[in-house]
């Protein structure tokens, strides 16, 4: 009697990236970590566990960074829950763009040369304190932080030689995907990023219409495709409105054939650096949608500014202007991630638990939620839900993203797992994420 094997059930973690070094870049250095390095004086962060915390976590964001795509992959199947990942591209270059980061390759080159001088010190500072810590320590502690300084020094000398690239490492981080993808099918699932002032996303007719195939070409065949990818993904803080007409095209086509999209939606992460943007589509200002076309001023874009990502995000990227974009295409299969979560209170979640009431194809997911009494609020939302809004929370990471703010992937896990019940999880990791990804 031949006994057959049953087939594996999939658990999706729907909110991933898997940046290797190439999108790890000098510039990620100059904004995501001296920022945070910066943010308040070294030594006395350092006198305190949680100092000496945030430095373990910025070692291990690095060291993660610093591996290839396939080992990066590894670590999370490794250390996370899930057996199926939609790694999420990020359009970094188009960050950058207009903030005197690629305006010509003299000025990225002393640019670069600026920061990694910045760099170089900042490392050196951190090693010189953690030998003062140490020269008062016990002997445990002592090797910790030796063995700390000894992971500072190998990371300085890797940040120190990473390169200055080419002019745009995005099709660099696209081909990455893909293989992975190609390596692992039906367990890499990508999203494709998309900024509609990236040229060659499309291309525009002397009558005004707008030609996104190449965007669609880049989707599976069962999508209307010739390539790999499932779903696409948008950035808006990074400089562009989510009404931006090139967008627009591409819902009415996302919506007639079911492809899904995920867009960052919350109070964090990243933002332009530019004082100015042209922007065209809306803007929320002063509590209001209004249209907008053309330059696009800014009070906050500087590195150490804590207003850059706030300012944008309110003007680029607020519930409302979605709110927008459902009422044109209500059944379009969009994920508004992180479930809107801001330092500065419920507004944004609650009007996606609204919308989400309103148009059949709204989602969200609940990724990078780190600190476990706000996972639990989110989970209050979940239970209150109707059946067929409940359908529609997703489970993600935001690995690697995440070592930010936690010690690890597997704590992430360990918060979601003594929030959610069995069941809730299997809904949450399984169900609900296969009919968003339209998977069989």
């Amino acid at each position: 009697m031949i006994c057959m094997k049953e087939p594996e059930i999939l658990t999706i973690d729907a909110h991933c990236h898997l940046f290797n070094h190439e999108v790890l870049s000098w510039r990620l250095l100059a904004d995501f970590i001296l920022s945070r390095i910066r943010r308040r004086g070294m030594q006395a962060r350092l006198e305190t566990a949680g100092g000496i915390g945030e430095l373990k976590r910025i070692i291990r964001f690095f060291r993660t960074g610093l591996m290839d795509t396939e080992d990066i992959y590894g670590k999370l199947l490794a250390e996370g829950a899930c057996n199926t990942v939609v790694p999420l591209m990020f359009d970094l270059d188009y960050c950058m763009k207009g903030a005197g980061y690629s305006n010509g390759f003299r000025r990225r080159k002393a640019c670069k040369k600026n920061i990694k001088r910045a760099a170089r010190k900042e490392w050196a500072a951190l090693r010189k304190e953690l030998d003062e810590l140490a020269a008062h320590a016990g002997r445990g502690e002592r090797r910790e932080l030796g063995e700390m300084k000894q992971a500072l020094r190998r990371l300085s000398g890797k940040t120190e030689r990473l390169s200055l690239g080419k002019r745009d490492a995005f099709r660099m981080q696209e081909k990455a995907l893909l293989k992975l993808a190609a390596a692992h099918p039906g367990r890499v699932l990508p999203f494709y990023a998309v900024d509609p002032r990236r040229p060659g996303n499309c291309m525009h007719g002397p009558d005004g219409t707008i030609d996104i195939s190449p965007l669609t070409d880049r989707l599976l065949p069962r999508l209307g495709g010739k390539g790999g990818f499932y779903g696409f993904k948008l950035y808006c803080p990074n400089g562009y409105s989510p009404t931006d007409p090139v967008l627009m095209a591409l819902y009415e086509y996302c919506e007639r054939h079911g492809v899904p999209l995920t867009a960052h939606c919350s109070g964090g992460g990243f933002a332009s650096f530019s004082p100015s943007i042209m922007v065209h589509g809306h803007v929320y200002r002063n509590g209001e949608v209004v249209p907008h076309d053309g330059v696009l001023e800014f009070r906050h874009y500087r590195l150490t500014d804590k207003l850059r990502v706030k300012e944008k995000a309110e003007l680029l990227n607020h519930p409302r202007l979605w709110k927008k974009v459902m009422e044109a295409f209500p059944r379009l299969r969009l994920n508004l991630a992180h479930f809107g979560c801001r330092d500065e209170g419920m507004e944004w979640t609650e009007l996606i638990y609204g919308m989400m009431e309103q148009f059949p194809g709204l989602h969200t997911d609940l990724s990078c939620i780190t600190e476990a009494p706000r996972l639990r609020e989110m989970r209050e939302y979940f239970l209150k839900a109707p059946e067929q809004v409940r359908r529609k929370f997703l489970f993600g990471s935001d690995f690697y993203l995440n070592l930010l703010f936690l010690d690890g992937m597997k704590v992430y896990m360990e918060n979601f797992r003594n929030t959610f019940t069995e069941q809730e999880r299997h809904e949450l990791m399984t169900a609900n994420p296969s009919e968003f990804l339209g998977l069989p």
